[in-house]
């Protein structure tokens, strides 16, 4: 009695470590390499947003600059004793400037489908047009009105992508943890099913048990 349960007690082993050992290994390899992929899609996307996030804060950035330059031109010609002249060419040239991040950011925000590009940048060309054909206070102003109004548009998104990247963090901490736990899962019906191999081998060398 004890030497058949001592051989049936064997096959158990074998078969169960061979089932735990690739169960282990299959758990690995389904489980925990599809979580790798998903925070590997993730990871990609934060850091896609994390580079437009950077790329409007940048345009917004270089937008300020120029606009404060443009204020003070105004102001330095406004002087008694300003060459009105030579103010008008600094004034073009600035309008010039300007329209570069304001260009950029319509990219931006079309790329994000927030905007449509050529109908933007077609009304806006031609208030840069004018502001620069005839140097006048109204025609600056209905300029930066609407520069402003792309600028706010592409620094109001900042809050929504920095929002996204938060959600994204969230669920990457919870798939990470998740991971981790698979992985143990795993590791712990891998060694499982090497002791039962280990022990399935042990009494092979073993002698059987007296059946008396």
């Amino acid at each position: 009695m004890l030497a058949f349960l001592f051989s049936r007690a064997k096959i158990i082993s074998l078969i169960g470590g061979f089932l735990f050992a690739t169960g282990g290994g299959a758990w690995s390899y389904q489980i925990v390499d599809r979580l790798s992929e998903r925070v590997k899609e993730l990871s990609n996307a934060k850091s896609r947003l994390a580079e437009e996030i950077q790329k409007l804060n940048t345009i917004a950035s270089e937008y300020f600059i120029a606009n404060q330059q443009g204020d003070l031109i105004f102001i330095l010609a406004e002087q008694g004793n300003a060459r009105r002249d030579l103010a008008a060419l600094i004034y073009k040239g600035n309008v010039l400037d300007r329209a570069t991040p304001v260009r950029n950011m319509i990219g931006a925000l079309a790329l994000a489908k927030e905007l449509e590009y050529r109908q933007t940048y077609g009304a806006y060309e031609k208030l840069n047009e004018q502001a620069r054909a005839d140097f006048s206070f109204a025609n600056f102003s209905k300029l930066k009105l609407v520069e402003q109004e792309i600028i706010s548009k592409g620094q109001q998104r900042v809050p929504r992508l920095l929002n996204q990247s938060f959600e994204i963090d969230k669920e990457l901490h919870a798939l990470e943890a998740t991971q981790k736990q698979n992985r143990l899962l795993g590791f712990l019906a891998s060694i499982f099913g090497s002791l039962l191999l280990l022990s399935a081998n042990l009494t092979t060398v073993l002698p059987a048990p007296s059946s008396k």
